[in-house]
């Protein structure tokens, strides 16, 4: 049957079918990908990593300051004895000063390399979350794409079931020239004709907004029609692995948390650096020059934080607290998942066996509709009995149709699902 509706499609766009161009689902989604503005920023996260790490490694590069001060105190260091033939300088109590120090880290505790290590998680968290964003659009176009398709049997459908009226009103036509019909017989048939007609309309005008969306979406807003092929046949498997987006997002953020923890550990540990001082002032080192002179000085430095109010402690707690929260966000949507699993996969042998039935009246059916087609013709029935028959053979194909395409849509969600 599926055979049959596909060769019915292409009888009735053979005329334009050269004028289309042709999309497959993994098309669409590939093209769908590329053309999503949200993609460029996974450059942009690359580039903004790449300064970071530039950022970083001036860590370890010496760092010059240029200070200056200019003081008034109340008062000033004295010698409290006097010497005869001499006379002791009395410091001025304002007194100036100009700087420039030279640093150089020798050792942070490894401080600098567990930030570029956040700095990169942080950046791969960051476009994972993007790649969750193109996960979902994947899954709007296969629903847009099959809803194109659904549409497309529609019109299919109403087609033959419009040429089938079309042959009644012929032969009733020639009834009613030769006076054994009467005309309203014909009025009937010519009124659901137009009836299947505005169906028709309908289901156009669905498939047209579709393939708009999808246009949009795959950022190819072609001249011609697009012509869309329905997906091969692709069996979902159960397999106990999840592949989601999101769940190597909740890995990640995990993967950023336990840097921080690592980060945080760093700050507690010594750092030593190296510094050169060179300035000019008044005084200078010899506090009892009262003009203004160069001086330097040079060493090492040791800072260490003994206590802080045990910030790190709390700040480890917290950091533990947001890990139990991303375990508890992982455990949820994977129970969400795979219940949306189960769902998918009995809705798979529900069309089944509803495909089954499907053929099995679609025979009965077409049966039904040839004799009443025959009884019309020979007068033994009225038309709204050969109607009641041909709506119920083109409901038939239509339900046939809509099933096969629900099913291979179901199988395509369940490995979306899945995140294959």
């Amino acid at each position: 049957m599926k055979k049959f509706v596909w060769c019915l499609l292409l009888v009735a766009t053979q005329t334009s079918a050269q004028d289309s161009t042709v999309f497959t689902l993994e098309q669409c989604q590939q093209l769908a990908r590329e053309n999503y503005p949200l993609l460029k920023q996974q450059t942009v996260l690359d580039q903004i990593l790449q300064w970071q790490n530039k950022n970083s490694n001036t860590a370890y590069l010496p760092q010059a300051e240029l200070n200056g001060q200019a003081t008034y105190q109340s008062d000033v260091t004295q010698i409290p004895i006097k010497l005869p033939n001499m006379t002791i300088p009395v410091l001025p109590k304002d007194q100036y000063r100009a700087t420039i120090d030279i640093k150089q880290l020798l050792y942070d505790g490894g401080f600098t390399r567990e930030q570029k290590a956040l700095q990169s998680l942080q950046q791969k968290s960051e476009q994972q979350k993007v790649e969750v964003e193109l996960y979902r659009l994947k899954q709007q176009v296969t629903q847009v794409y099959f809803s194109a398709l659904l549409a497309e049997e529609y019109i299919a459908a109403s087609r033959q079931a419009q040429a089938d009226v079309q042959q009644r009103i012929e032969k009733l036509t020639a009834g009613v020239n030769n006076g054994t019909v009467l005309p309203s017989n014909v009025d009937l048939l010519q009124a659901e004709l137009l009836k299947i007609n505005q169906q028709e309309i309908a289901a156009q005008s669905s498939k047209g907004s579709s393939i708009e969306v999808l246009k949009l979406l795959i950022g190819q807003q072609v001249v011609s029609a697009i012509k869309l092929v329905m997906p091969g046949v692709v069996i979902a498997t159960p397999a106990d692995t999840l592949n989601r987006p999101e769940l190597q997002l909740y890995r990640l953020q995990s993967d950023v948390l336990k840097q921080q923890s690592a980060l945080t550990g760093s700050k507690q540990l010594p750092r030593i650096s190296a510094f050169v001082q060179g300035g000019y002032g008044r005084p200078g080192l010899n506090m009892l020059n009262t003009d203004f002179a160069a001086f330097y000085t040079g060493g090492v430095r040791l800072n260490w934080t003994l206590w802080n109010w045990r910030y790190q402690r709390n700040e480890q707690q917290v950091l533990a607290l947001q890990q139990k929260n991303i375990a508890s966000q992982t455990a949820t949507f994977t129970l969400n998942t795979r219940v949306q699993l189960a769902q998918q996969a009995a809705e798979i042998d529900q069309l089944k066996q509803i495909l089954d039935k499907d053929r099995e009246i679609i025979t009965l059916r077409v049966r039904v509709k040839e004799a009443a087609a025959a009884q019309l013709d020979n007068g033994v029935i009225t038309v709204h009995d050969y109607l009641s028959d041909l709506n119920a053979e083109t409901q038939a194909h239509i339900n046939q149709s809509t099933h096969e395409i629900q099913l291979a849509m179901a199988h395509i969600n369940y490995q979306l699902i899945q995140g294959y």
